[in-house]
């Protein structure tokens, strides 16, 4: 009996092999795919976090943009380095601001009711 398996397996043995790779092959498929499935609702649960989505919206909802625009408009009386005195501007960077500006145009004569507009860097 045990011989005739013994040829019976022989004449198979492609077959039983070929049998033994698909049936490998099947269960690493499941694996995988299981496992696939596993980390995509992990990565599901933690987009879905309500304390990770309140926590965003609270960074995002708090930032504030670098650069402040203003639009100014000049009063009777004020000077160009009153205005930037008003908004809190070191004098150093208010002598740099004149003399590129001296170049372009008059910065003594302000008209009123004239409006300026400049950005402001609001990092230091």
């Amino acid at each position: 009996m045990i011989k005739k398996l013994t040829i019976l397996l022989k004449e198979k043995f492609e077959i039983f092999i070929l049998i033994l790779i698909i049936i490998t092959s099947s269960i690493s498929i499941t694996y995988f795919n299981h496992n696939k499935n596993v980390t995509n609702q992990n990565y599901n649960d933690l987009i879905n976090n309500i304390y990770l989505k309140k926590t965003l919206n609270n960074i995002v909802n708090n930032l504030e943009p670098k650069y402040k625009k203003v639009n100014h408009k000049i009063k009777s009386g004020e000077t160009f380095d009153k205005i930037l005195n008003n908004y809190s501007i070191d004098k150093n960077e208010i002598i740099n601001i004149k003399n590129s500006l001296i170049k372009k145009i008059n910065i003594n004569k302000l008209n009123t009711k004239q409006s300026i507009q400049f950005s402001i860097d609001k990092t230091n």
